[in-house]
């Protein structure tokens, strides 16, 4: 779980976006390098949700570790960055996004 330095200050998951030429799954093992220096494997998309407020398409994936659990935070970005247990989750309320879905299955012991 993170937690962003500005904008969004409940929990969140890594996120980011794509760049030119790279697939959907390079980014999700970038975009968490960059932001908490973990490496991953086994990339596996979830679903995708509208984002209207900025048009954008949200892609959610489930990965697993790849080696090392030791997180390095991006400090310019997060604030906090760290592991927890499913019951240490805490939902938004009544917030129908993608992100709560994703962390809402995973307090909830379903399948990733």
């Amino acid at each position: 779980m993170t937690r962003y330095r500005q904008g969004f200050t409940l929990g969140a998951l890594i996120a980011g976006f794509t760049e030119i030429g790279e697939t959907l799954e390079e980014t999700v093992a970038r975009e968490v390098m960059e932001e908490v220096g973990l490496r991953v494997k086994n990339i596996r998309y979830y679903k995708s949700q509208p984002w209207g407020i900025a048009e954008d398409l949200l892609a959610g994936f489930y990965c697993d570790l790849d080696g090392d659990a030791t997180i390095h935070q991006e400090e310019n970005k997060l604030k906090e960055a760290a592991w927890l247990r499913p019951e240490e989750i805490v939902l938004h309320s009544q917030d129908y996004s993608l992100t709560n879905e994703m962390m809402s299955r995973f307090k909830a012991g379903e399948p990733c």
